[in-house]
């Protein structure tokens, strides 16, 4: 299952980075692509991943969510 998550407060590569490690420590993700273009990350999980825990891992890693869908 594929999840798109809206994320404030990215301005650089390093960013980037900062985010994917954060998802990627979660279990259940099996695929990160984070987008500072379009200020997004695109997660692949498994059923059992709540939105909360992803949300939670951006805000700790410093960032704002936005949404996801």
């Amino acid at each position: 299952m594929k999840k798109t998550i809206s994320i404030e407060g990215m301005v650089c590569g390093n960013c980037v980075k900062h985010v994917e490690e954060a998802l990627h420590e979660l279990s259940g993700v099996s695929g990160v692509d984070v987008s500072l273009e379009n200020k997004n990350a695109t997660v692949t999980v498994s059923e059992g991943v709540d939105n909360t825990v992803l949300e939670q891992a951006i805000v700790d890693a410093g960032y704002e969510v936005k949404g996801i869908v």
